[in-house]
């Protein structure tokens, strides 16, 4: 009963550097994924609302907003990178009790963040159009990317900061507070969103600014811009324990050589998977619109699903790289194989759900009638039953990497990241699209067998143990 009454406390309030070193395995790697779940949920929660509000549009403008994503993901990669080499390094200094070298590091990557979060903001928005004419989009799918692209570019560096904020709490587990920010910033999306997009306002019937699919990036940058203010208050409030030290931080040159060499390899696997996405949805465009909008509409649905699965993954960044940096390896293994098990849990049942209800929730995005919305309701059907057998590998990749990272050992999670798309994924897709006539559904066929595939090269690594036995801990 004593125990039950300490895991019950530990889940009721915030979670310290203590109870990550020293608390009961099951009520810290929740109390800690739990948040980051949460924050994933409202991004998939905005992500729907988004894609519902751009889908009364037309097809086209939905099918623009995920035909850009790969492009700014790319550009986003180089903020994740430094973002999770940050959470690491940074995890494993706490652990290790050298809170003065984790504040500079921390300046350090805000800098970092900045300064590259404002170059790209410019590259991006001038490159925009050539980008996607580049990916093959032509006619009203090229227009309406090129819009939605060049605007969100504008908004890269308030990303930018702000993943910076969120590597020094995400350290830290202060998941909870990234969590509120992500819900404020969420919900200010979805109002701005019909505000921004709709000459009348649906249900209120006021008027609106009428700005179509350009609305849209708008009102993800202004929520962006306010992520980022909430985020400064944060890192000043009393939660936060790692501070910017900008008057008693010298900067050198060897910490942000660190931070880029640690990141590399992350910024790699994030940047070349990117770069996958964009060759692939320039083979998928020869399918047609039927197929783009069908992958997109699913894929909206699977990050739903895929959220809960992917915060417990998040979550062992910081609970492994901190107590490998106290030296508590078997306790760092504990988290791992608690992981893996409750993500079987979670993923059996939200790719089951997924299956289930799959009719209902395509008809959200699927809402124009003729010969191309029945052809985009066969793809659908058709991708939503290989998704919905994806989501357990899925969530054993997200894990295997927050495993590699939190052990310093992000070489491994680039290489995964990589190798699944460019090794195994993008051969197939060409493959079948070259020598057989299975249209689309050679393109569900290899992203299935790439997730599946993936997880046995992942397992190899893991089960040889280096990331255990040899984790590069920055004392």
């Amino acid at each position: 009963m004593k125990d039950e009454g300490k895991e019950k406390q530990l889940t009721s309030r915030a979670i310290n550097s203590e109870d990550i070193l020293k608390g009961s395995i099951v009520p810290v790697l929740f109390s800690v994924s739990v948040p980051m779940m949460i924050t994933n949920l409202i991004n998939a929660v905005y992500n729907l609302a988004d894609g519902l509000w751009v889908a009364q549009l037309s097809l086209v403008d939905f099918s623009a907003t995920s035909f850009v994503w790969p492009p700014h993901y790319l550009f986003v990669s180089l903020g994740v990178g430094i973002s999770i080499a940050g959470t690491a390094i940074i995890s494993q200094l706490i652990g290790a009790g050298e809170d003065e070298r984790a504040e500079s590091y921390a300046t350090h990557i805000f800098i970092f963040c900045f300064v590259l979060g404002l170059f790209f903001s410019i590259a991006g928005y001038a490159l925009a159009p050539y980008i996607i004419k580049v990916m093959g989009a032509t006619g009203e799918l090229y227009a309406a990317a090129t819009t939605y692209l060049s605007i969100l570019m504008v908004g890269f560096v308030f990303e930018m900061v702000y993943l910076s904020f969120n590597a020094i709490l995400g350290a830290q587990g202060k998941t909870r507070v990234t969590t509120r920010i992500s819900a404020v910033s969420a919900i200010l999306n979805i109002v701005l969103d019909p505000i921004f997009i709709f000459t009348r306002i649906p249900f209120v019937n006021l008027p609106g600014l009428g700005m179509g699919i350009a609305g849209a990036a708008w009102a993800t940058v202004i929520s962006q811009a306010v992520r980022m203010l909430l985020g400064a208050m944060a890192i000043r409030s009393d939660v936060n324990e790692v501070r910017l030290r900008f008057r008693n931080t010298k900067l050198t040159f060897s910490q942000f050589t660190r931070l880029a060499r640690t990141g590399f390899p992350t910024a790699l696997g994030q940047s070349s998977a990117a770069l996958g996405f964009t060759l692939m949805h320039s083979l998928i465009v020869d399918y047609g619109n039927a197929t783009i909008t069908a992958y997109a509409a699913v894929n909206r649905i699977n990050s739903f699903v895929m959220m809960p699965a992917s915060g417990i993954g998040s979550a062992l960044t910081p609970l492994v790289g901190q107590n490998m940096g106290a030296d508590n390896r078997e306790r760092a293994r504990d988290f791992a194989r608690t992981a893996f098990r409750y993500i079987t849990y979670i993923s059996v049942a939200g790719g089951f759900l997924m299956w289930l209800l799959r009719h209902p929730v395509l008809s959200l995005f699927i809402r124009e009638t003729g010969e191309h919305a029945d052809l985009v309701w066969e793809q659908s059907l058709e991708y939503m039953i290989y998704s919905a057998f994806m989501t357990p590998p899925m969530g054993y990749f997200s894990a295997f990497a927050g495993i590699f990272s939190g052990a310093g050992y992000h070489r491994y999670a680039a290489f995964i990241s990589i190798f699944r798309l460019w090794g195994i994924r993008l051969p197939l897709i060409y493959f079948f699209k070259s020598a057989t006539s299975l249209g689309a559904t050679g393109v569900w066929i290899s992203m299935l067998a790439s997730n599946i595939l993936i997880i046995l090269v992942g397992a190899i690594i893991y089960q040889k143990g280096k990331w255990y036995t040899d984790p590069i801990v920055r004392h």
